[in-house]
Parts: C-alpha cells; structure tokens; sequence
C-alpha cells in the first residue's frame, strides 16, 4: 500500500493538539516560508493563567496554560504564549535550506492547549480570529459590545483594586474582576468594555477561568500570519469544522490513498467538545 503524508500538515495538527510523534533521525523536509502580518509593537503585556476543562464540566480535572495579551494604541492580541515561542522557532527554521528531525522534534516539544489567536483592530472596531486545525482559517467579525453588570463586591488582584461585574456572552455567564487604577478597556479573549483592565473572568459554571499572573511593559511583535496562508472562512463555517474535528480528528491529519488513488478514510476517537463560544 502506497501512502502520500502531507508532514507539515501531520507536524502542526500533532503540535496544537497534543498528539505524540516522534521524526526518525534520518527524516528531512525542505523548510517552508513563514510570512506574518505586523501590526507594530506592545506597550503593555499581561499574562492570564487560563484553566479550562474539555469535558463541559467544572474544572475537577483541568487543563492549563499561560496566555498573553499584547496591547498597544491601535491594535490588541490574544494567544497562547507557548504560540509565540513556537513560531519564533518557525521563523528561525524559514531562514534554513532544510529543517531535520531534530528541528521538527523541537516543535514538537511545544503544545498548544489554546489555538484561538484574536487580533482587535481598536479603530475599525473588528476583530480577526485565526484557529489552526487541519490548516489555518480566519474569520473577521465586529468587536462585541457587551452588556456589563457592575456589582457590589472588590478584591486585589496583583495588588490592584478591583471591582466585580457580570456579563452574558454567547450562551455563558460570566463574572469579572477589573481594576480602574489600569485605565485600559480591555481583557482576556475578546473581553473588554469596562472602565478598567479585567484581571479575571470566570463563566459561573467555572469552565473556563482567566486570571491575570503579570504585567510588563516588554515590546513584543504584535502580529497574525500572512493572510496568504490562511484560508478565510466565516465564524459559522469554522464552528461547523471544529466540530467535525472533534468528532474524527484522524480524518484531517493529511491524505492518505491506495495504490488505486481512492482516499483512505482515517477513522480515530472522537474529542470531548466543548468550545467557549456555545451560540
């Protein structure tokens, strides 16, 4: 039996969602271009510990990562850190004739838990998504405008002050702690439209929980790659590919075919589902 492997494809599906492989030391590809979109750099960083569970149920076994928001006057973007670190070796290895296994099994090393990129773009009030899943797809939508509570309560959060208020967002309830002594109208994710940076939000049935870890004032690359190797698609369109995903991820990790050229259908275990976006 003849199979064709797209190595790329296999490479970064099994770096963003954890699957174990390993590249025999005799293994070597021709390096690919990684090409980025500049939107200038950051004035303030802060950093959320985000701890998440898959299963849709409370955070009894969740999984953790640290994520960053970069900010500046024109722009914000939300990622997972460990993303950033891997594509600083992707642009690394793009300067190289060849990549080996040494170099893939690096990246391999580096696991994504939270593959949502969001980029706001404050003065066209649109924010662009990027999610790799079998490839990288983007969709563009309106900044949301939320309907934030404030409430009675406050607690210190890296020894701000903060206050409590409470929003609905797209089928979730949150509760959120922001601080007015950081004057900046933003938040983990797409969160943002109180009078203060939000330090934490959590969803009442504690599911997902962003909590701020720290904050510095490194300049750092804000930056999406280029739109040449995204594939643009609509917020619905990519609901309806994840969920295919999880329920047989195999069937995107690259073709495979018969000697007769029919395509080998991969069947593998489905995923637990449970996106943070329920509507």
């Amino acid at each position: 039996m003849r199979i064709l492997i797209i190595v790329l494809t296999l490479l970064l599906c099994n770096v963003f969602y954890s699957q174990q492989t390993k590249f025999p030391s005799e293994f070597k590809m021709k390096s690919s271009l990684f090409s980025v979109n500049n939107y200038g750099k950051s004035t303030l960083n802060i950093y959320y510990q985000f701890t998440f569970s898959d299963s849709g149920k409370s955070l009894a076994i969740p999984r953790e990562t640290i994520c960053i928001l970069q900010t500046n006057d024109n722009f914000t973007k939300f990622s997972d850190l460990t993303l950033i670190k891997l594509d600083s070796l992707r642009e690394k290895f793009s300067h190289q004739d060849f990549v080996d296994a040494e170099d893939l099994n690096q990246m391999l090393k580096y696991k994504i838990l939270w593959g949502n990129i969001s980029l706001k773009k404050l003065n066209d009030k649109i924010v662009t998504h990027q999610n790799r899943i079998n490839r990288l797809y983007e969709y563009d939508e309106e900044i949301p405008d939320f309907k934030w509570q404030l409430e009675k309560g406050q607690k210190k959060i890296l020894g701000y002050d903060c206050k409590k208020a409470s929003v609905k967002y797209r089928g979730r309830n949150y509760i959120a702690w922001y601080s007015t002594e950081i004057p900046i109208n933003n938040g983990p994710y797409v969160f943002q439209g109180l009078p203060g940076l939000i330090l934490e939000i959590e969803d009442v049935e504690q599911i997902f929980h962003f909590l701020a870890q720290g904050i510095d004032k490194n300049q750092m690359d804000i930056y999406l790659e280029d739109e040449k190797s995204v594939l643009k698609v609509s917020r619905q369109k990519l609901r309806e590919i994840r969920k295919t995903y999880y329920e047989n991820p195999g069937a995107f990790h690259g073709n495979a075919y018969n000697e007769d050229g029919s395509k080998i259908i991969t069947k593998s275990n489905p995923i637990p589902y449970n996106p943070i976006e329920l509507e």
